[in-house]
């Protein structure tokens, strides 16, 4: 620097003073690229004294790689442009680091024409931690993304201005937004909006409010929502967790979970606890059987025999009739008892011809009468053209009499009125690939919530003492032997009609 008087030296050493101070390396550099001036931090970085620098080239100092990177930027600055840059380096004595250089033109006292300088101040500050502290940050939130683009879980979190910071693709894919949702900065009423417009509104919303009524208050409910879990069903069926968190300025982190796997699953699991239950009634119903049916065997047999006897000595006379149909009773009871006892062993039953007609009229000998003793109307509507089935006749007797009796049960326990007569109605009719028996009443029906459990062993409506509960379970297991089913339909004219399906030979 040039010298002179007092008042200038001391303003030079203010200068030097302040310069020195400064948090940043600062050097006066010569047309000819020579140091005429830098201060404490820059000697330090160099590891050299500032005397020794003063009037060295730059290319001696820092090497010919780094001066023929910044030397163009210092010709801008000589012809009087002020030059801002930043960048990483590698210095040979310090390495790699991220600079910030400003170059500004300087004219000594003695400088060249107008217009032209002799000299430049170049700034230079070190910004390498800061931008491996960037860098660093930057890194770890491209992780993080790749990590959240990755789950099968949504995630979003929204700002405290109700905008979104970030979306991955889980949660975007979950609810069927599109892509361009996902932006940073988009409104979380634009999501809103969406599924406002796709008829997603909640229990409680009016169809006929103003949308943006609905979008503000739904806005609010979000943002002042507490943290915690809640789920969600969509209208696919989809079962979401959504869970809340909280930060301290008010940011919103949200997960979201597809809960319906899972709780396809627990619904499996129930019901597989269902089905071994049943099973273990069913278990209990064959013990409980098979007893009966040996207790019932043997006075059956005494009856049987007796039979036997009863028609040989009524052979001629006007007992003869009556004596054949006892016999022919006893040996149906003997046939349903031999059926139960193959239920209660889990024996198949046969696989025989069958003629539905005759099984039905079979069912319905003992079970019509004692209906039509009570008042009640039986009708039947059975085609002529009615194709056979394979299966056990006194099985399919045993379910019909079951359906008839059942019904007879719950007409009975209508209190009577002058403008209602009791009725069953029995009908059979053919399908492409099955028989259907429908046995239909117009008694007080079975509510929905039952329809499902009236087959359950043991379970019965009917007052203590009046039912076993067994009917309807026999008849469910009976109609599954032959592989076929038995459900509860509405009946046009009010009561029940419970529906057996069987298949037809292949």
């Amino acid at each position: 620097m040039p010298g002179g008087g007092p008042d200038t030296r001391a303003d030079v050493a203010l200068l030097r003073g302040v310069l020195d101070s400064a948090p940043a390396r600062v050097c006066v550099v010569s047309r000819d690229r020579r140091y005429i001036y830098v201060n404490r931090e820059f000697a330090e970085f160099a590891q050299r004294p500032a005397e020794e620098i003063l009037g060295m080239r730059t290319r001696d100092l820092v090497g010919e790689e780094v001066a023929g990177r910044l030397d163009p930027h210092g010709d801008r600055a000589l012809a009087g442009e002020v030059v801002n840059i930043e960048g990483w380096i590698d210095y040979r004595r310090n390495g790699r680091r991220f600079i910030a250089w400003t170059f500004t033109p300087f004219r000594t006292a003695a400088g060249p024409m107008p217009g032209q300088h002799d000299a430049f101040i170049l700034f230079m500050r070190d910004l390498t931690d800061q931008k491996l502290r960037e860098e660093e940050a930057e890194a770890n939130r491209t992780q993080l993304r790749a990590i959240l683009e990755g789950i099968a879980d949504g995630v979003n979190i929204v700002g405290p201005d109700a905008r979104l910071v970030l979306a991955n693709r889980g949660f975007l894919r979950m609810y069927g937004f599109p892509p361009q949702l996902g932006a940073a900065g988009t409104p979380l009423a634009d999501f809103i909006r969406h599924r406002l417009r796709r008829a997603e509104l909640r229990p409680e919303e009016d169809p006929c409010e103003p949308e943006e009524a609905l979008v503000l208050r739904r806005v609010a409910d979000i943002m002042t929502r507490p943290p915690g879990r809640l789920e969600e069903t969509r209208p696919d069926g989809t079962v979401i967790e959504l869970r809340t968190e909280r930060l301290p300025d008010g940011t919103l982190v949200n997960t979201y979970s597809d809960l319906t796997l899972r709780r396809d699953a627990e619904r499996a699991r129930r019901a597989s606890r269902d089905a071994l239950r049943r099973n273990e009634r069913l278990s209990a119903i064959a013990s409980l059987l098979a007893g009966v049916a040996h207790e019932i065997n043997n006075p059956l047999a005494v009856v049987a025999a007796q039979s036997l006897l009863l028609v040989e000595e009524a052979e001629g006379t006007e007992m003869a009739e009556r004596a054949e149909k006892v016999r022919r009773a006893a040996e149906r009871c003997g046939r349903i008892v031999a059926s139960l006892l193959a239920s209660a062993r889990q024996k198949p039953p046969k696989r025989e011809r069958v003629d539905l007609r005759e099984a039905v009229a079979t069912g319905l000998d003992l079970t019509a009468e004692v209906a039509r003793e009570a008042g009640i109307e039986v009708a039947t509507d059975i085609p002529p053209d009615l194709p056979g089935i394979r299966g056990d006749a006194d099985q399919l007797a045993h379910l019909v009499g079951n359906l008839v009796g059942n019904a007879r049960a719950a007409l009975a326990s209508m209190p009577p009125r002058a403008d209602w007569r009791p009725r069953i109605q029995l009908r059979l009719r053919a399908l492409r690939d099955a028989v259907e028996l429908r046995v239909a009443d117009n008694g007080p029906g079975i509510p929905a919530e039952l329809r499902e459990r009236v087959f359950d062993p043991f379970f019965t409506t009917k007052p203590d003492g009046e039912g076993t509960g067994v009917g309807l379970s026999l008849c469910r297991t009976i109609a599954k032997a032959h592989g076929g089913s038995i459900c509860i339909e509405e009946n046009p004219g009010g009561g029940a009609a419970l529906v057996v399906r069987l298949p037809r030979p292949a």
